[in-house]
């Protein structure tokens, strides 16, 4: 039960700032300060309840426009961290200095950062996408229903981060982050990721040789002596060539994706392909 007097957020508040985070985190996104303006806009709602003179306000959001950049749905174990300091502060202006609200989001938005970028967003997320594109492709609704499920599980980690960390405070994201479940999680997610990608690979990418050459008579096919030697090497390679360009030569996928419609035109053209 809260102290008499006590501001104290309830379930409702923080709901409302989760779903201001996960809307706006990208619409503001800007070279100067990244995702600051997001961040502070989504705990507006709490600042009303825990500052509600505007002379304590303004401070609050000030120190929240300072440069801002991390995973959005892992980052939810900032966002808590942040409400539970806040919530300290506007109780007990003494008891936790400014200052330090901001070197806790600074110094945890690159570890927070790696966890949600190769778990969440490169390998939990891109398994729903390349799932769902492999049904819509097969003319299956179920493309469009599994999409909004990865949808609904970003969001729910987001839900979830939060809440463990506003309510277990900072050392909550200490135990996530270095947990060896945690670790496994990610290591086996990699790995399932990974045989996703050949699977999806072999099934969807479909490249063959139009070439025939005539031998004694006989019309011999490029691609059947291809596939004589090992099946699906032109698909998995065009995958390695992309891979390389975007992981190496940073060049980006509108690049390759027009590049890729011109070079196919041209060689469906003179009937290499």
């Amino acid at each position: 039960m809260a102290e008499e007097g006590r501001k104290v957020l309830n379930s409702k508040d923080i709901n409302r700032v989760i779903a201001r985070w996960y809307i706006t985190t990208e619409m503001s996104l800007n070279y100067e300060r990244m995702q600051s303006i997001a961040y502070t806009y989504a705990l507006i709602p709490a600042f009303k309840k825990l500052y509600p003179n505007k002379e304590d306000m303004i401070p609050a959001l000030k120190r929240h426009l300072e440069l801002f950049n991390t995973n959005a749905t892992a980052g939810g174990l900032i966002l808590g961290t942040t409400l539970a300091m806040e919530e300290e502060k506007a109780n007990n202006p003494e008891s936790i200095p400014s200052e330090s609200i901001v070197a806790v989001k600074t110094g945890l938005m690159g570890p927070v950062a790696a966890l949600g970028d190769s778990f969440s967003a490169g390998t939990i997320t891109t398994l729903f996408i390349l799932a769902s594109c492999s049904l819509a492709q097969s003319g299956s609704i179920a493309g469009f229903w599994l999409l909004l499920l990865g949808t609904m599980y970003t969001l729910g980690e987001l839900i979830v981060f939060t809440k463990l960390t506003y309510t277990k405070g900072r050392t909550a994201i200490k135990d996530v982050l270095s947990s060896k479940l945690m670790t496994n999680i990610i290591e086996g997610a990699n790995i399932l990721g990974m045989a996703m990608m050949g699977a999806l690979t072999a099934t969807m990418v479909n490249l063959s040789v139009a070439i025939t050459a005539n031998f004694n008579e006989a019309a011999l096919s490029v691609q059947e002596k291809i596939d004589s030697i090992m099946p699906g090497i032109l698909p998995i390679g065009v995958l390695f060539i992309y891979y390389y360009l975007i992981s190496r030569k940073r060049v980006s996928v509108a690049k390759l994706v027009f590049s890729t419609i011109i070079l196919a035109l041209i060689c469906a053209a003179v009937g290499l392909f």
